[in-house]
């Protein structure tokens, strides 16, 4: 396999900012400024994920939240709206995951096989 496919396929399937870590590793500080963003961006969601769902556990051992699926489905739908900065933070991965992916692909045009 090319350097320039794997570099592709881990900046789209694994993380982004990896395939620039791999096509140019003395320049890895093009791969960061996605990197650095997306791996902030993950952990802000996985603790808020957490969270949440701390939040709603504790709600059903107490029995203030009905073991119905809608019941759950619209508790998480309200306590996740309460913070708007999840769907900046969405944004902002998605943003820096395509522009990984866009950037690599560029980078992997201009580097010899």
């Amino acid at each position: 396999m090319k350097v320039a496919t794997k570099a592709v396929l881990l900046s789209a399937l694994i993380f982004p900012g990896l395939g620039h870590l791999v096509l140019r590793p003395r320049r890895a500080g093009r791969g960061l400024v996605f990197l650095l963003p997306a791996a902030v961006a993950v952990l802000y969601l996985l603790r808020s994920v957490m969270q949440i769902s701390d939040q709603l556990m504790n709600e059903l051992n107490n029995g203030t939240l009905a073991f119905d699926p809608t019941a759950i489905i619209a508790r998480t739908d309200a306590v996740s709206a309460a913070d708007p900065l999840l769907n900046w933070i969405s944004v902002v991965l998605f943003v820096c995951w395509i522009g990984a992916v866009v950037d690599v692909l560029w980078l992997s045009r201009r580097v010899q096989p």
